[in-house]
């Protein structure tokens, strides 16, 4: 049996934050330039985080307040692309730039990773994707946000879930991997025959 939550009700959502970032060229600046923010360009096309990121904001006290925690989860609320991020801890001292809501759970019959693929679920999506014609600059608000309609089945369900959800995404990886080793030995083959004739 599924129970049915307003996610207002399993979480508490808070806004990113706005704050300046440094080229980090000033090196008398570089001991409080540690903190990492994370922002949309900084996700690929599959919703991975990058593993380079360097330290772009220098360190206030105000700052450390926000710090991304183990298994918050960042969900982009501006632009023409709205998803869910699971943070697991890549960074330490990180935190979420304010085009992001970052949801904590507060209920622990939740698995944070099945409410990530909640909110990334193309039926979930289209819920909000409409502000892209409304809207100059899409938005998600905290309340809009807070108020959809969380299904939330058993954890062994939940768990089951993910684990679709893994074994999907991988799937896709392999496939845009064949995809591409493909095309480079279609490319090499059509340019020998063109270049030597054979």
């Amino acid at each position: 049996m599924n129970y049915h939550f307003k996610l207002k009700d399993v979480v508490k959502i808070r806004s990113g934050m706005v704050v300046a970032k440094t080229s980090n060229n000033d090196e008398r600046l570089l001991t409080d330039a540690f903190v990492r923010m994370i922002g949309t360009s900084d996700f690929d096309e599959d919703l991975n985080l990058r593993n380079d990121l360097e330290p772009n904001v220098l360190y206030k006290e105000s700052i450390s307040r926000n710090f991304l925690q183990t298994n918050e989860i960042l969900f982009n609320a501006k632009g023409n692309r709205f998803f869910a991020y699971l943070f697991q801890g890549e960074y330490e001292n990180t935190i979420a730039s304010a085009v992001f809501l970052v949801l904590t759970l507060i209920d622990d019959k939740i698995n944070p990773a099945y409410l990530t693929w909640y909110l990334n679920h193309p039926e979930t999506l289209k819920i909000f994707n409409s502000k892209k014609t409304s809207q100059t600059i899409p938005t998600v608000t905290k309340q809009e946000l807070g108020e959809l309609e969380i299904p939330i089945p058993d954890l062994s369900t939940q768990e089951k879930i993910v684990q679709i959800d893994q074994l999907k995404r991988q799937r896709t990886q392999i496939q845009k991997k064949l995809i591409a080793s493909q095309e480079a030995l279609i490319d090499t083959l059509t340019y020998k025959t063109i270049k030597y004739g054979n």
